[in-house]
Parts: C-alpha cells; structure tokens; sequence
C-alpha cells in the first residue's frame, strides 16, 4: 500500500515480470534505442510526459512498420481515473 505505479510485463510463457518499462507489437524492434536513449536522458515523471513520450514512440514505430495502424489510442490507468487519448493520424508528433 503506498508504493505508487508500477509496471508489469507479462510475455508468451506467462510470468508476471515488474519492469521499468514494456515494449510489444510488430513495430517495438523499430524503437528499442528509441526507448532507450529517452530512458536514459530523462525517465517521464509525471503521466502527461510519459504520454508525450508514448505518442513520439509509436509514431516512429508506425513510421517504419508496414503492419502498423494509423492512429494512437492510450489510456492512462491511475488510482482514481482512468484517461484515455485518441490522436488521429494527422496530428501524430513525426511520421515518414
């Protein structure tokens, strides 16, 4: 109790594995150093900035991956709320 979020990664062989962050789909080879270099440089504290930082990640990942939507959906799960966001393809934040 009190401990705040936390992330869990759950593969094909289904173990529970807490991390500090997950990566799936056909795009997530596109985006690993992607991922990591915005780790590295300054981890997302608060919701909107991991947000922000979902989006730029997906766009690239969509940039580069044929099987890839066009659009961004999100949800962001918190104690009380749930938020969800929807960016059409048009406004995503960097495509080809």
């Amino acid at each position: 109790m009190g401990s705040g979020g936390g992330l869990y990664n759950i593969p094909l062989g289904g173990t529970c594995i807490k991390m500090d962050f997950a990566i799936g789909g056909s795009g997530s080879t596109y985006i690993y150093g992607l991922v990591d270099n915005i780790m590295a440089e300054q981890t997302p504290r608060t919701a909107e900035e991991a947000r922000v930082m979902v989006k730029k990640c997906i766009s690239h990942a969509m940039a580069r991956d044929g099987s890839s939507g066009g659009i961004i959906r999100t949800v962001t799960v918190m104690e009380t709320d749930n938020f969800r966001d929807y960016t059409p393809g048009d406004k995503l934040p960097f495509g080809p």
